[in-house]
């Protein structure tokens, strides 16, 4: 790792400010590690040896492809011990006791894959877990793979600072951990479970795996990178190489909303999983839009979805009921305990924030989101819609916060920097709204109302070139595929039709002038 480690702080220091402008990717010296990790791998790809010609090379208009490879590379450093906790208890207590049993039934290995295990906590997360469960390299094969091959070769070493650790338990890093030169070396146990390797997940073909053989995916926070058909493709080659009744973890910023239907999506545990079906079913559309308690919706788009099926059926005239008969209770017995109320899933909580916003009941809707999000902090879309209720009350700078709490969460979505710039054009501040919203674009070209939206905010600027540029833009987009946001805000459009038809009335409007 000695070459990784000879990048000069100069040109980390340039790509970090570069990576704020146009992504709004915020990258301290505490991360610079994971920027010569991607370096390390980005600058052989197009035959550069020196980091300040790459770095110079990203800074020119021709270099936002390359800019836009590397952003996932950088973002290694995001991943942790047990991400997302209620998630992994869904796996840990759940899903792995079945699969391992099951796997120990057929007398085979139980097989799971990190797709993208960067450097390396999710893989060592799910072997711990393994070993709990007597698992060992006989019964349990836990198949790590990232695009970077000095993230894996970072992975493979299985040294990590004490700060790395946090959300790890003191038993758990008094079983699998040593302590070694101020941080901890995995013990070999634990690294006796997995395999190493690179993989490009976006590649149309994936050698090193075979149909039904895995048991578990766990992919998170990975596709958020793809653009739609390569996310197509990729979910295809999941469903294909998972076992019947095989699992898949996405991020909670992830849906499989209008991407694949051939997944159920089950409640787990009070988290959200995907499942490939046992028998011959194909699930449809319908079928996963439709509100089950089995697997309930888990995007924004799906809960309004939900939501208005639940106002038809509310609507719709219900038959008489039967009449009800009282009984009475035996003399001296003390009367039947009422049954406890269910717990409510976070998708049905959200559907209520989201009634009451379209409701205009604002305080009751500010009330609910607070709640769901100090019980679900992990939960994106919650957390959104959390700041757009208070964007709609007017409390923009608590707006604000709630964004740039989900981005700390996610550093690279879209949905915030977007929130962000809605916010700051209604506190008049037209300068950072077109900042947010180039950044959002640069991270996702095709966002139809991103575009809109800067056309408004050049309009207002007075910036008649900008704006048409924008409202063109908006337009080029009617026929690509329209991008699900997370987190609910009742008054933008729905499709790219409804935007395209929103900025040619601008774009006419302003070509007469």
């Amino acid at each position: 790792m000695t070459e990784v480690l000879s990048i000069e702080r100069a040109s980390l220091d340039q790509l970090a400010s570069l990576l704020l402008e146009r992504a709004g990717l915020k990258i301290t010296p505490d991360g610079y590690y994971g920027l010569r990790l991607a370096l390390h791998a980005r600058m052989p790809a197009l035959g550069i040896a020196d980091a300040a010609e790459y770095v110079g090379r990203l800074k020119q208009r021709a270099g936002e492809h390359e800019l836009r490879s590397l952003i996932p590379l950088v973002t290694v450093g995001k991943t942790e011990f047990f991400r997302d906790t209620r998630q992994f208890l869904a796996f840990e207590k759940t899903v792995f006791p079945q699969v391992l049993a099951k796997a120990r039934q057929e007398m085979r290995q139980a097989k799971l894959w990190s797709a993208g295990c960067a450097t390396g906590e999710e893989p060592y997360s799910l072997a711990m877990v393994g070993l709990e469960y007597a698992a060992n390299a006989a019964s349990l094969d836990v198949w790590a793979t990232d695009l970077n091959p000095a993230a894996v070769d970072n992975a493979q070493r299985g040294y990590f600072p004490a700060r790395r650790l946090v959300g790890v338990s003191e038993e758990r890093i008094e079983r699998f951990f040593k302590p070694v030169d101020g941080g901890y070396q995995v013990n070999p146990e634990v690294r006796s479970l997995i395999r190493f390797e690179g993989q490009n997940l976006a590649a149309p073909v994936w050698p090193q795996v075979t149909a039904r053989s895995l048991d578990v995916i766990f992919c998170r926070n990975v596709i958020i990178y793809f653009d739609q058909p390569t996310i197509i493709g990729v979910m295809e080659r999941f469903f294909e190489v998972l076992r019947p009744g095989g699992w898949l973890f996405l991020g909670y910023s992830e849906s499989l909303f209008k991407i694949s239907t051939r997944f159920e999506m089950v409640e787990v545990g009070g988290t959200f999983a995907y499942q490939r079906p046992t028998g011959t079913f194909r699930a449809t559309p319908a079928a996963l839009l439709s509100p089950r308690p089995s697997s309930p919706p888990r995007s924004a788009t799906d809960v309004e979805t939900a939501l208005r099926q639940l106002k038809r059926q509310q609507a719709a005239p219900l038959p008489a009921p039967p009449p009800v008969t009282t009984p009475t209770p035996a003399a001296g017995l003390p009367p039947a305990p009422s049954k406890p109320q269910p717990k409510r899933t976070p998708v049905e909580r959200l559907a209520e924030v989201i009634d009451a916003i379209e409701r205009g009941d604002f305080p009751k809707a500010l009330r609910s989101a607070r709640r769901l999000v100090d019980d679900e902090p992990e939960d994106l879309a919650a957390r959104l819609t959390l700041g757009n209720v208070h964007a709609l009350m007017g409390n923009v700078d608590e707006a604000r916060e709630a964004y740039r709490q989900a981005l700390s969460r996610e550093p690279l979505c879209v949905e915030a920097r977007l929130y962000l710039a809605l916010a700051a054009m209604q506190g008049g501040q037209l300068d950072e709204a077109r900042t947010e919203l180039t950044r959002g674009l640069f991270l996702e070209p095709s966002l139809a109302i991103g575009h809109y939206l800067l056309g408004q905010v050049n309009e207002q600027l007075k910036d008649k070139d900008s704006a048409l540029r924008a409202y063109r833009n908006a337009i080029n987009q009617r026929k690509q595929p329209w991008h699900d946001l997370i987190g609910h805000f009742p008054d933008l459009p729905r499709s790219n039709e409804a935007v395209a038809q929103a900025a040619q009335f601008r774009l006419a409007a302003l070509s007469e002038r």
